[in-house]
Formats: C-alpha cells, sequence, structure tokens
C-alpha cells in the first residue's frame, strides 16, 4: 500500500504550491482545456468553450469534485492560462502536464519531432521548475506538475528522443508521468522501458488500462509498482459493464485498489453535460461513486480510488519547506 497522504506534501497545480489532501474527488486524467491546433490531423479535439466549461467544474465542485489532471501537454492545444482562470472561478485544483502526445496532434511542422533528448528534457524540466512555455513571461508562471506521454501502437513507432527526455525529466525533478496507451497496449514493453531507463515505477501512471481487462496482467503491473488508470466509465463501445467494472471489482477485492485511480478522460466533447449528451464532470459523482457505495465498497477504499491514489504519485515535498 502507498503511503498515507502527507499535509506537508503539495502537488503543483496551476495556481501554485497545494497540499494535500484534497478531501474530494479527483479525476486522475482528464483534459480541460484544448485550443485548435493548426495543422494537426482532422477531427483532433477541441474544447474551447469557456463559459460551458466553467459550469461545469463549478458542477463538478457542487458534487464533492476538487481536483482534475489535465493531460493536454503544450504545443497540442495547451492554454495554461484558461486552466488557471477555470481552477480560480471554480474552485476545482487543476494539475497542468509538461511533455507530448500523440504524433496526429500536432503540426507536422512541430520542432518537437526534431530536437534532441538532452534539449527536450531541458524543456520538460523548465516547465516543471520555472514554468511553462506560454506562461514564462507572467509575473507568476504556471508549473507543469506531471509528465505525460504518448506511446503509439507500439513503442518502437513512438519518437524516442521525447520518450526518453521524458525519463531523464521524471528522474531529475521527481515528477510522474502519465502514459497514455493504445487500449493497454506494449503496457509490459513500456514499463520495462522506463525501468531500464531509471524511473521509479511510484512514477509511472499507465492509462486506459480497462480497455485491456485482464486481470492477471493487472495484478502484475500492480506489484511491479505502477499506478493503473481506468477511464471507460462513459463509454459503452468499451463495455464497462463487462469489462471495467469487474475487473475494478478484482483489484478491490484482492487488496489492490491502492494500484488504481479512476477518470472520465473527456478529450470528446461530446461526453460533456455541458456542451454534448454526456454524464461530464458531475457524472463522475453519479456514474462512478455512486456506484461504489451501492456495491459496499468502504469510504477510505473509495477515497483512494478517486482521489488519494493519484495524489500520492504527484506529491512532493514542498519547496517552501
Amino acid at each position: 500500500m502507498d503511503e498515507p497522504l502527507s499535509t506537508l506534501d503539495v502537488v503543483m497545480t496551476v495556481l501554485g504550491e497545494t497540499s494535500i489532501p484534497w478531501g474530494g474527488l479527483v479525476d486522475a486524467h482528464n483534459h480541460v482545456w484544448i485550443s485548435p491546433v493548426f495543422g494537426a490531423m482532422p477531427g483532433s479535439p477541441i474544447l474551447n468553450h469557456y463559459q460551458p466549461i466553467l459550469k461545469e467544474l463549478q458542477d463538478f465542485y457542487a458534487t464533492g469534485g476538487r481536483g482534475i489532471i489535465d493531460c493536454q501537454p503544450g504545443g497540442c492545444g495547451r492554454d495554461v492560462r484558461q486552466l488557471a482562470a477555470l481552477s480560480k472561478q471554480s474552485g476545482v485544483h487543476i494539475v497542468c502536464c509538461t511533455g507530448f502526445h500523440r504524433k496526429r496532434y500536432y503540426p507536422p511542422t512541430s520542432p518537437i519531432w526534431a530536437q534532441g533528448a538532452t534539449t527536450l528534457a531541458e524543456i520538460f524540466i523548465d516547465e516543471i521548475q520555472l514554468g511553462t512555455i506560454e506562461s514564462v513571461p507572467d509575473v507568476s508562471p504556471i508549473r507543469a506538475g506531471v509528465i505525460k506521454v504518448a506511446v503509439e501502437a507500439s513503442l518502437q513507432e513512438t519518437p524516442q528522443n521525447p520518450l526518453e527526455a521524458a525519463a531523464i525529466a521524471a528522474i531529475q525533478t521527481q515528477t510522474a508521468i502519465e502514459i497514455h496507451t493504445e487500449k493497454g497496449a506494449e503496457a509490459e514493453t513500456i514499463l520495462e522501458y522506463f525501468f531500464k531507463q531509471g524511473v521509479n515505477p511510484n512514477k509511472l501512471i499507465l492509462c486506459h488500462m480497462d480497455k485491456r481487462p485482464d486481470f492477471k496482467l493487472h495484478q502484475e503491473l500492480a506489484m511491479a509498482g505502477v499506478l493503473l488508470e481506468y477511464d471507460t466509465f462513459y463509454r459503452p463501445q468499451y463495455n464497462p459493464e463487462g469489462n471495467l467494472w469487474p475487473l475494478l471489482e478484482k483489484m478491490i477485492t484482492s487488496d489492490m485498489f491502492s494500484s488504481v485511480a479512476l477518470a472520465t478522460d473527456m478529450a470528446d466533447v461530446t461526453l460533456w453535460n455541458s456542451m454534448g449528451k454526456g454524464p461530464g464532470l458531475p457524472g463522475f459523482s453519479s456514474c462512478i461513486l455512486a456506484p461504489l457505495e451501492k456495491k459496499g465498497v468502504s469510504q477510505s477504499v473509495i477515497q483512494q480510488l478517486l482521489g488519494n491514489n493519484i495524489l500520492n504519485r504527484l506529491a512532493k515535498p514542498s519547496i517552501r519547506q
């Protein structure tokens, strides 16, 4: 089990260091704001309607939501100033990321694919320690609190320089990495790669793993020390009732719940309640929390799944201590 959260530990949010625990629901992987990216592949997600997003964040707060990990890195639609404004107005803590996403979400000429690992590592480290590129000119630059990387269909197809750079940055700054997997593919290979790079397994979060609901695999990954993120609650095409929920129940009954974090991953605007027809952020309470309670899961386990597990991985000692 992870060590209990300490009030001496903090998570870096878009409004600065915030002591933990946060005492409410935390969405471990989502997308709050995505600006249009000229040159990105057609159909790339866009989330840039401020008032509907704010309204939904306020509804999330009203239903117990206290935090969101935003997984849109720089160069493919991130706007940390918008995230900071939304956080300040809604009361919801938002953690922004550095790192890189899938190639399809960038213009073909994006400099990230031409830069060496050392240069990219310096950029990622600066965004964690000094401030994100777009906010550095501001009086109070906004710092990233997590590293995002995206693995393509295979690790071999993934750009190697930014992958190596993420590992370097994670080691030097002790910052967690949220790793996009293609429906859980190559999870074992990804884990092996970062282990060989020297990254602490406690700083690795494998995302979208419920799309590969192999309980034995999840047991092995949990025992290796990584955090597994599940997020298909709103996606009937992945049969959450037949895949996600049985998998989650097995992880709970096997005492591996401290290795799981739950999320909604709403990059698709149709999943939002304010802009589409999905459950949206308020659904975190009605579609995830409520069923867990109905199944008789204890409040302490629920708090780990819906908040403390992800915060434990992001936590660092305060630089102000």
